[in-house]
């Protein structure tokens, strides 16, 4: 440690999820003492009450869903059945032991943990109050990694019970008979698939006019003929007006985003938001240090600097894009600059995005939309998984791969893909916007047969018409 003592350190991390526990990791790997402030579970959101958790309850539905359909594949399952709670449980259970992953890194790679809730002091000092009490950490450096929570609407309260939010969609006491779930993008539609494959009458509700809006207009439009499929209702162009609690039940109003039209009402146990997320700015001296904050979120500068000398912002809290591995590429590119290293910029235009509801989404690039819109020349192909053989032998729901090449020089613009195990998938073709791997690297890349990738293959081949199974 430096020779303050030994409440004094090279970098602080205030939050320990995936910005701030791999800030703090990379930090130390580069000689520099750390001490890393969390106030809940290590891991923060992400590996307690978003990205891991939720993927452990998919993955239960997923078991459930495969069983229920065992005859299919000459297995014999009668009376299929479920126990939520132990769902719930296990979910729980996951998040628990990967945050005790982060304390063994944390020890690996000698990180001062400190349990607290913290506040700038100004002039590199951090106030902690915790359950040993109050204490000031000196630090040469401060990272802010402090994530972001649920939003609701205005006018709309979450009270925890009815209407609720993530935390409390991953830990109810009892399955819903039915529920409204406002919001399509990538955590409304993971929780309409799995409250579905559970049987609860699920309606969304989205502003935009499809289902996950940010997506490629052919993948919005798979995904709903699979939804539909599904039994789950949803009203796109729409927003919610109003939503009351009537006789245990919550009755929402629905009607059509741009006015004029009937009203819809619509009755569930349950009515879970999933309209955005606010960061979590409150009550960390920004305002006496004068750092400044827009929206909600934390303003920084290319650098992730916050106008205050040595102090950084990372990760949901400076809002640019709302994904864990965003935040630890960013954790990374910040510890590296401040032990003095020249790190490799975050690419936000290749960052990869991936939706685990059934069908699994995956994309990254710009839309067929966005990349005509900036008046791109492209080449378009795509491949359905359906004639694969791994498809047919594993008996998936097919969906697409897409791919948009540049037609002047052969690179990777977007690819877009809706199926089974695209969120592995994509990987290689963010590789391929990443680096010189171009349209004809791409086609001439073999491919292992039988496999999902080959969709892949075929996607690049069918831009310059040499697909073979279509």
């Amino acid at each position: 440690m430096s020779e303050a003592g030994a409440d004094s350190f090279d970098l602080v991390v205030i939050g320990s999820g995936p910005g701030g526990y791999v800030a703090a990791i990379r930090a130390a790997q580069l000689g520099l003492t750390v001490a890393c402030v969390e106030r809940e579970s290590l891991g923060g959101i992400c590996l307690n009450w978003g990205c891991i958790p939720t993927k452990a309850l998919l993955r239960s539905a997923e078991v459930l869903d495969l069983t229920r359909r065992a005859r299919e594949f000459g297995v014999v399952a009668e009376n299929v059945s479920y126990d939520f709670g132990a769902m719930v449980e296990r979910s729980r259970g996951v998040a628990t032991k990967i945050s005790r992953g982060v304390a063994f890194l944390f020890k690996k790679n000698k990180i001062t943990h400190i349990a607290g809730t913290a506040r700038l002091g100004g002039a590199g000092l951090v106030h902690v109050d915790g359950e040993g009490g109050a204490r000031t950490l000196r630090a040469k450096s401060i990272i802010l990694a402090t994530g972001a929570r649920a939003r609701s609407l205005p006018g709309i309260e979450l009270d925890g019970e009815r209407v609720i939010a993530y935390r409390e969609a991953m830990t109810l006491p009892r399955r819903p008979e039915s529920m409204i779930i406002v919001g399509a993008g990538a955590i409304g539609v993971e929780f309409a698939s799995f409250y579905r494959s559970l049987d609860t009458q699920v309606t969304l509700v989205e502003f935009l006019p499809r289902l996950v809006p940010n997506e490629d207009v052919d993948v919005s439009t798979e995904l709903a003929r699979a939804f539909r499929k599904r039994g789950i209702t949803f009203h796109v162009g729409a927003k919610l007006s109003r939503a009351d609690i009537v006789d245990g039940k919550v009755k929402a109003i629905v009607e059509p985003a741009k006015g004029g039209g009937a009203l819809t009402e619509i009755v569930a146990d349950v009515l879970l938001m999933a309209v955005g997320i606010t960061g979590n700015v409150e009550n960390l001296g920004l305002e006496q240090v004068g750092i400044a904050t827009r929206r909600g979120f934390i303003q920084v500068d290319e650098q992730f600097g916050t106008g205050v000398k040595d102090v950084y912002a990372i990760g949901d809290v400076v809002g640019r894009q709302a994904l864990a591995h965003v935040a630890s590429a960013e954790g990374v590119y910040v510890a590296e600059l401040i032990a003095g290293h020249d790190p490799h910029p975050v690419p936000y235009d290749s960052v990869p995005a991936c939706t685990y509801c059934h069908p699994e989404i995956a994309s990254v690039g710009l839309t067929e939309e966005k990349a005509r819109e900036a008046g791109i020349e492209i080449k378009v192909g795509k491949f359905p998984f359906g004639p694969l053989g791994k498809t047919i032998a594993a008996g998936e729901y097919p969906g697409f791969a897409k791919f948009i090449w540049d037609a002047a020089n052969g690179a990777l613009v977007g690819a877009h893909l809706i199926g089974p195990a695209v969120t592995d998938l994509i990987a290689s073709p963010t590789l391929a916007k990443t680096t010189e791997v171009n349209a004809e690297s791409f086609i001439h890349t073999i491919h292992a047969h039988p496999t999902f990738a080959e969709a892949l293959k075929e996607a690049a081949e069918d831009a310059y018409g040499q697909a073979i199974h279509i």
